[in-house]
């Protein structure tokens, strides 16, 4: 059993997958470089990433699987579970050796299951993102947006996002992974935090930086908020199972009445390739 070591990215751990079943040495363990720390009797394997392995791992699961392998690879690696790679390697073991195009509807196989779990949790904090985003309209007319997801969902955020504000101009960033998504009304693209765009203190807007209206709309919408709150039922049980509180602290309404929030604005780099805007 070997321990295979790759760069982090979404190629280079299909490139593990690859070589793993090519030379048919089977992973113990499936580790990013980042993460890998050498033992003494460790059975070390450094993968490359390798584009042209890494696709035909990806087209023959989906082949396999009427085309929906793929999408399920691609979001167990951005859950960045401890376990994520080698859950990988096991449901692309299944897929291929069982040779049934339903394969994933198996539940009483424990790596599918596993798998599934994992993705409705992706798709729990899509969810979330889309519902807890809070833009600030900046000087420049940029509305800029901080999330510090559980998972790096900030992949596939995009859609969603560009088809409602096709005509502003946005950015969503993501403080935890450092880099976000910065839509120019034609253009949708990756960002790192020394971008231009992406203010020096990426968490906190200063006042300065804010448009004039900026402050009013923040106050009008806390204001609202708590005015159309019902004291007499709050079931605090029942808010926080609906907006966890880890989300609180870039909600505009969390805010007191007559208070400027210190942060707006929401939410979740995939070290895979991707377009990178300089």
């Amino acid at each position: 059993m070997a321990t295979y070591v790759y760069d982090g990215s979404f190629e280079g751990l299909l490139s593990c997958v690859f070589n793993a079943f090519s030379t048919r040495r089977l992973p113990h363990a499936i580790v990013a470089q980042d993460d890998y720390h050498p033992e003494l009797l460790d059975d070390a394997i450094h993968i490359i990433a390798d584009e042209t392995q890494a696709e035909r791992v990806l087209k023959a699961i989906n082949q396999q699987t009427d085309g929906e392998a793929a999408a399920l690879a691609y979001k167990i690696f951005l859950s960045e579970l401890p376990q994520a790679a080698m859950t990988l390697f096991h449901i692309i073991k299944v897929i291929v050796s069982a040779k049934n195009t339903s394969i994933l509807k198996n539940f009483g196989n424990s790596h599918i299951l596993e798998a599934a779990q994992i993705e409705k949790k992706i798709h729990r904090e899509i969810h979330r993102m889309h519902a807890f985003v809070r833009f600030q309209k900046t000087n420049t007319g940029l509305f800029y947006a901080v999330i510090e997801p559980d998972f790096n969902v900030m992949p596939l955020l995009g859609e969603h996002f560009e088809k409602r504000y096709a005509d502003q101009t946005w950015v969503i960033f993501d403080s935890k992974r450092q880099y976000g998504l910065y839509y120019q009304q034609q253009e949708l693209c990756f960002i790192n935090a020394d971008h231009p765009v992406v203010p020096r203190q990426p968490k906190d807007l200063q006042s300065d930086i804010l448009d004039s209206s900026e402050k009013l709309y923040q106050s009008l919408w806390i204001n609202y908020f708590h005015s159309v709150n019902i004291q007499q039922r709050n079931n605090k049980k029942l808010h926080q199972r609906h907006m966890p509180r880890r989300y609180w602290k870039y909600l505009i309404e969390k805010s007191q009445p007559g208070s400027r929030p210190a942060v707006n604005t929401s939410y979740h780099s995939p070290r895979q390739k991707r377009n990178q805007s300089s």
